[in-house]
């Protein structure tokens, strides 16, 4: 072995040494406890990496502030107990609950989804993955499809919606099953479309739609995706949870949050949209209303 090679392998050995040390030593990420569910008013976390919004993950340890007339709502995401604090306060998220430090005691109550003594578990709507994945949505398609794509849908007979290209086209709707078997294809002068009462969908089969538009100059735009219609026992349990809406705003995002971890996604994005109207000045409402 040459010199220049044994001096190349000793560095590429130092190196390796180096990473794994910073691995072994490489602090793990915190798991979080709790998740915001409503906010108002000035709140801070001293030393936290992001400000605090509503669906902020919160890690336990951590400190949090309210200036006189804020007041935060926060459910534990294990147990699914509900913590409200009002300031001026400072409170510690501990791992099983929100402790005062100063301020006002911060008031629970139980899982605000509790069925018949059952809790619901909630998880962080950052880490809710997809079960569904699109099969036929391309990134460069031009016409976008604003609902029935890659999610359940709890409507047996849904519509079909997407933006308008330019006014005045026709576009082409075809539907087809998990077999690719063309159940129904129709041309559409608007921008909606619901399904004759011949064509009847089965709960649980993926179904994969899409339009398709030519313009006048000969270019071609399309667009697809799948969906499937929820089995029955989440379509009564989403009915069975359903909050009123006169309920408090931390219910409804909750709720939102189970329907988004259920893969009710266009279900969800109505109760973003009427919470981001509500707390207009959040940021991941107005993402997840926009998504």
């Amino acid at each position: 072995m040459t010199k220049r090679r044994r001096l190349l392998n000793m560095f590429l050995f130092g190196v390796a040494l180096a990473t794994a040390a910073e691995w072994i030593v490489a602090p793990a990420r915190a798991e979080s406890v709790a998740m915001i569910t409503d906010l108002s008013g000035r709140v801070s976390a001293p030393g936290a990496k992001t400000g605090i919004t509503i669906l902020s993950e919160i890690e336990a340890g951590t400190q949090v502030q309210l200036d006189p007339g804020a007041r935060l709502v926060a459910i534990y995401l294990r147990s699914g107990d509900e913590y409200t604090v009002t300031g001026p306060a400072t409170v510690n998220f501990s791992s099983a609950e929100v402790l005062a430090v100063r301020g006002a005691t911060p008031v629970k109550r139980s899982n605000p989804l509790a069925q018949g003594g059952a809790a619901i578990r909630i998880k962080p709507v950052g880490v809710i993955q997809a079960a569904m994945v699109m099969r036929s949505m391309r990134p460069s398609a031009r016409v976008r499809l604003l609902n029935l794509s890659g999610t359940y849908t709890l409507d047996a007979q849904p519509e079909f919606r997407w933006r308008e290209l330019q006014p005045g086209l026709k576009y082409h709707f075809e539907i087809s099953d998990d077999t690719g078997r063309n159940l129904h294809e129709a041309q559409v002068d608007t921008t909606s479309y619901r399904l004759p009462a011949n064509v009847q969908l089965r709960e649980g089969v993926p179904y994969t739609w899409g339009v398709s538009v030519r313009l006048a100059d000969g270019r071609k735009y399309t667009s697809a995706g799948d969906f499937s219609i929820a089995p029955a026992a989440i379509r009564a349990r989403a009915e069975a949870l359903r909050p009123a809406a006169s309920a408090p705003l931390s219910m409804r995002v909750t709720y939102a949050a189970w329907l988004a971890q259920v893969d009710l996604k266009d279900e969800a994005r109505k109760y973003w949209q009427a919470a981001s109207s509500e707390r207009p000045d959040d940021p991941r409402l107005r993402e997840l209303a926009e998504q």
